[in-house]
């Protein structure tokens, strides 16, 4: 690494971290005066000890339940929304050299447009997290993909680039909110022996559509084109549907009961939980064995600032380096001389990866641990971003497709761990959605500017520079990771 870069990069871990002890330290001294001021007023009416046991009792409920309807309609609503997510990553990668080509925006235009929607993400994933904690997990479902969809929609009737990437940023706003929520709405339901496992199915699953979201780039963009050169309005269409759909689908969602718990709710906390059980009873399953736990929510809290610092750094690591990829790719391989549907069918093959990196993670993520798994991911990407950076050189279709492809797993193991799992362990349930959505805003504000400095990059320097980049930023992570970074499987979300 280059010293400067190395130097340039200390430099930032050490300001983010001291702005997040800042930050953590007046988020702890508001919630302990809150939990004081709501202790004196329940002790004042001599409920103190009984909402104390209640809410014991309804969280030991909680962790001995097993996968039921409610967890599978929970799985499928929360995994396709995340599924028309993943379709929209490769979205923008895919139509954008072609928005350029066919004179509809300029190089700059596409690099804003690109921006707009990491901005977009960025303020999404803030308010998701406020939202979320305060006011309820359902509450942060409610609108984001609708948002997402008719802006989606919206994008595709687009008279022009200024208007698209207006539609670009408000895309961006309603799929901030979701990432952070569908994870950590998993993370709650889950039956806790399994907790990291069924994130990572639910991970899975959602990013088949990687390839899909990249196929029907290649299919209306180079195969079948009835609009012509604007064919890729089909794409935005067909994303922004599937997304209203979803939307229409997941109304039914149940609150969170740990959520309920937290805030005192009990009443309703126990109805979903009764009601849980009772299906569990129809179907002749026995409750989950009791835990074990290493730790605990208090020992997450105590160490708020460090998890916030380290979940910044592991969400930077994991969409900075990802959304590089899979953003550029396209333009990256057209760079270097291959024509358009040869760019767009390697970069579909690689995406192939995507399901098949989360399904790996899934599988290895209760055997490893979350701290190694992370960790080894990130130098899995370092490894094959640099043999990568290499190939370019060599000019051979195929052994990029390969290389990129093995990459993408990389990508898509620290998919399923870090944004799945991960992130939402590493808080209590008082801060999950705050803290969950603060390392996620500040992934994607970093990648804000990123569309930028790829493009000035293309344009004055060889494209495998940006490879190299990817290999700095996944080293500083796995560091990071092994220093800092707790085991949290079997803690207790509480």
């Amino acid at each position: 690494m280059n010293p400067l870069v190395g130097c340039t990069l200390t430099a930032l871990l050490l300001a983010v971290h001291a702005l997040v002890r800042i930050f953590c330290s007046r988020l702890q001294g508001e919630a302990e005066g809150k939990t004081m001021s709501q202790a004196d007023e329940t002790a004042s009416g001599g409920q103190a000890g009984e909402g104390v046991d209640r809410a014991a009792q309804l969280m030991h409920r909680m962790d001995a339940t097993q996968p039921t309807a409610t967890f599978k309609k929970v799985m499928a609503l929360t995994s396709a929304g995340v599924f028309v997510d993943a379709m929209d990553v490769y979205l923008a990668g895919g139509v954008k050299s072609t928005l350029a080509e066919t004179g509809f925006a300029t190089n700059e235009q596409t690099a804003a447009f690109l921006s707009a929607g990491f901005l977009g993400l960025f303020i999404g994933s803030l308010i998701a997290g406020l939202i979320g904690d305060k006011l309820g997990r359902r509450k942060a479902f409610q609108f984001n993909l609708l948002l997402f969809g008719f802006a989606t929609i919206l994008g595709a009737l687009s008279p022009n680039m200024t208007f698209m990437i207006a539609m670009r940023f408000f895309v961006g706003l309603g799929l901030g909110s979701e990432l952070v929520t569908s994870f950590s709405m998993i993370n709650e339901f889950a039956p806790v022996a399994r907790r990291g496992r069924w994130c990572a199915i639910g991970s899975t699953i959602a990013n088949c559509g990687s390839p899909i979201g990249m196929f029907l780039c290649l299919f209306f963009i180079t195969i079948w084109s009835p609009l012509g050169q604007e064919s890729w309005r089909l794409v935005f269409a067909v994303i922004g549907v599937a997304a209203i759909i979803v939307c229409i689908a997941r109304q039914a969602m149940p609150e969170s009961p740990r959520w309920l718990i937290q805030h005192g709710r009990f009443d309703e906390a126990e109805g979903i939980i009764s009601r849980i059980e009772r299906e569990m009873e129809e179907a002749g399953v026995s409750p989950a064995e009791q835990v074990v736990f290493e730790k605990s929510a208090m020992d997450s809290d105590a160490h708020l600032a460090r998890n916030l610092f380290l979940g910044i750094v592991v969400v930077i690591g994991t969409s900075l380096t990802q959304y590089t990829y899979t953003t550029f790719g396209p333009s990256i391989l057209k760079n270097i001389g291959l024509a358009t549907q040869t760019s767009l069918l390697s970069t579909t093959i690689t995406m192939l990866a995507a399901p098949l990196g989360a399904l790996i993670g899934a599988l290895l993520i209760e055997k490893l641990g979350r701290r190694a798994e992370v960790s080894g991911a990130f130098i899995w990407v370092a490894v094959f971003a640099f043999a990568y950076a290499m190939a370019l050189n060599a000019g051979s279709t195929a052994l990029i497709t390969v290389l990129g492809f093995l990459m993408t797993i990389g990508f898509y193991v620290l998919n399923a761990s870090v944004i799945s799992v991960y992130v939402g362990e590493l808080f209590s349930t008082r801060y999950r959605f705050r803290g969950a959505g603060i390392s996620q805003g500040a992934g994607k504000a970093v990648n804000v500017v990123m569309p930028f400095a790829v493009t000035w990059i293309l344009a004055n320097l060889q494209p495998n520079v940006i490879y190299f980049g990817i290999v700095a930023i996944a080293l500083v992570a796995a560091v990071v990771t092994l220093a800092i970074g707790p085991e949290t499987k079997s803690r207790r979300l509480g």
